[in-house]
């Protein structure tokens, strides 16, 4: 493969992974409801790419159960229920306290510290983009520490199926996630793995419980669309 086929593949790849997070975070928010037929010209003209990844964004959501693709008919999202979207998180949450059981066991006083200084400023803060970089960090000096690399990839791939802005959609996730964070921190700052691993499963499985409730609201789960 030349350099600029290569470069050529890498962008297209870029382009089909934009138009699966696109999709993957409209379908998980509720913006894109079950039954709906997901129209590609429409959505390439929204994000200003061709049909071709839109059409490998929509192969990938499939595989992952997020849109149902039907033979010269197209391509719909599924009725998904309270329970798909709570085992999203859930997994998640596993695989996550797996990391937070290492990083018990090796985290240094400078990275402890600046996991409690990451939660102290997300307490603070009223601005959500900031939040949402604030929670990333946390989670991601954790996952840093206590990943091999196997498991990072894993982690990398499950983030992925999470919608980027759940933040502004579950309302009052902040004041929740500062206090499960500290449960978390306590128990990494006394280097109980076991401890680490349960408060980071429960968090994250919280964040389900949260992402259900909001969706039931908004009717997401209702038959009659």
């Amino acid at each position: 493969m030349t350099p600029s086929s290569d470069n050529k593949s890498v962008r297209r790849r870029n382009l089909r992974e934009d138009v699966a997070d696109r999709l993957r975070n409209d379908i998980l928010t509720g913006r894109l409801t079950p039954g709906k037929r997901i129209d590609q010209d429409q959505l390439a003209a929204e994000l200003g790419v061709s049909q071709l990844p839109v059409r490998e964004a929509l192969i990938a959501l499939d595989q992952e159960g997020l849109v149902e693709t039907i033979p010269r008919r197209g391509s719909y999202v599924p009725q998904l229920t309270p329970e798909d979207i709570a085992d999203q998180y859930r997994i998640f949450g596993l695989v996550s306290g797996l990391a937070a059981a290492r990083a018990a066991e090796i985290l240094s006083a400078q990275e402890l510290y600046e996991l409690r200084s990451t939660n102290e400023r997300l307490g603070v803060t009223n601005d959500t983009a900031e939040q949402e970089r604030l929670n990333f960090e946390f989670h991601r000096i954790i996952n840093r520490a206590g990943s091999s690399r196997r498991l990072m990839s894993t982690i990398r791939l499950l983030a992925r199926s999470l919608p980027d802005n759940y933040y502004d959609f579950a309302q009052g996730w902040q004041t929740a996630a500062c206090a499960e964070h500290e449960i978390i921190l306590r128990a990494l700052e006394a280097h109980d793995a076991d401890g680490a691993q349960r408060a980071m499963v429960s968090h994250l499985s919280d964040g389900g419980r949260h992402a259900v409730t909001r969706l039931s609201e908004l009717g997401y789960f209702s038959t009659e669309q």
